[in-house]
């Protein structure tokens, strides 16, 4: 008999190469007035704005337009919402990566609200959001976070005081998500690398999760395919489309699934760490990924508490692996895996952007191990940071 479970509204779906042709049309149910949100210059400077934009236009829209450089703080979704709260925007789209997708996605909630964004972020405001938005469409131009799937943006702000949290309720999942795996090819490599990894630790941690299900499981399965299939081939050749469209797929199905299994270990890392240092998410995540499933891996062994974790594991290395190995061996052979990934993608060390073991007592402190599939003590989360600290 299957467990009992539950599962999160997803946004409607538009997927495919050459779909933000599609875009104009899918924007027309909501009105006229628009406030898209865009990244720093990529995006605007490439072939594809003036072809949107003319469309656009010749379909009647009037545009307001935004940047949003790095990651959303909040001042900047303060800024923004103050200047167009009364211009009865009808729908806000965001075009970029996931820091821009959160940056749309919390003005699209807060041009409804009266009050600063901080009143509403999980673990620093004072107030849950009303859910109330205006109607948001995401188009991601990188496959990496999956936010245009998720219910939450992550607002920060960076510093000895800095926090990484989300603005959070179930209707600010897009309403529509239009996936173009081709505006995915511009993507330098160092920025494929950071978002690919992204994609792949949360596939992984949802998979392994205490609160995964059968349907996200087999969506999280589907994904982690796609990852291994397409991961290395994007890195290789960014113009490859087939293996751009298995990542910006993949990163659709990390969305998807981190919002119904939730995350582990080296995401209750990431949020520390990026509200402390000025390192990109997807870095820590997987400069990260094979230390800590290895501690994870070796806790599971040592206490034998949840052995579906560790069937996972060892269908996790079969996927990674030509023959058909089980037990301990499949465990490692998933775990060798992951640390060639950090090898050949030569992933950055926690000690180039600056941290020292002396900043690891405040990153703990705000670390956690919710939903990973064992508990891992301070000290060997300590030893996961230290593995990766130096060169």
């Amino acid at each position: 008999m299957l467990p009992t479970f539950t599962f999160t509204t997803t946004p409607a779906l538009v997927f495919g190469p050459g779909k933000l042709h599609c875009l104009p049309a899918q924007l027309k149910r909501f009105g006229s007035r628009l406030l898209l949100v865009v990244g720093g210059h990529s995006f605007l400077s490439g072939k594809e704005w003036p072809l949107l934009n003319r469309s656009l236009e010749e379909h009647g829209f009037a545009c307001h337009l935004e940047r949003i450089s790095g990651e959303p703080s909040p001042l900047d979704i303060d800024t923004i919402c103050r200047k167009y709260r009364r211009q009865a925007i009808d729908a806000v789209v965001a075009i970029g990566g996931g820091s821009v997708l959160d940056g749309g996605k919390a003005i699209s909630a807060m041009l409804v609200e009266q009050q600063p964004v901080m009143t509403f972020l999980e673990g620093v405001g004072t107030e849950k959001p009303s859910g109330k938005k205006v109607p948001f469409v995401a188009v991601p131009t990188t496959s990496g976070t999956g936010s245009e799937a998720t219910s939450n943006a992550v607002i920060s702000t960076v510093g000895r005081d800095g926090f990484k949290k989300s603005l959070r309720h179930d209707n600010y999942v897009p309403d529509i998500a239009l996936i173009d795996p081709g505006l995915t090819i511009s993507c330098p490599t160092p920025l494929t690398v950071a978002c690919g990894m992204d994609t792949f630790t949360q596939l992984v941690e949802a998979y392994l999760s205490t609160k995964s299900s059968p349907l996200s499981d087999t969506l999280a399965l589907e994904g982690i395919r796609a990852v291994i299939h397409s991961f290395k081939n994007t890195c290789a050749n960014g113009s490859d489309l087939r293996a751009r469209s298995d990542m910006a797929y993949a990163s659709y199905l990390s969305g998807v699934v981190l919002a119904n299994a939730g995350l582990g270990a080296i995401h209750g890392f990431a949020s520390a760490i990026g509200g402390l240092f000025a390192i990109p998410h997807g870095i820590v995540c997987g400069t990260l990924m094979a230390s800590a499933n290895r501690a994870t891996l070796n806790k599971l062994r040592e206490t034998g508490e949840n052995q579906a974790a560790l069937i996972k594991y060892s269908l996790l290395g079969r996927m990674v692996s030509e023959g058909n190995p089980a037990g301990h061996e499949a465990q490692d052979r998933f775990i060798a895996y992951l640390e060639d990934l950090t090898s050949s993608l030569r992933l950055a060390r926690l000690a180039d952007f600056g941290i020292s073991e002396q900043d690891f007592d405040p990153i703990l402190r705000r670390s956690g191990n919710k939903n990973n599939p064992v508990q891992l003590s301070r000290d060997e989360l300590a030893a996961i940071l230290r593995t990766r600290l130096n060169h």
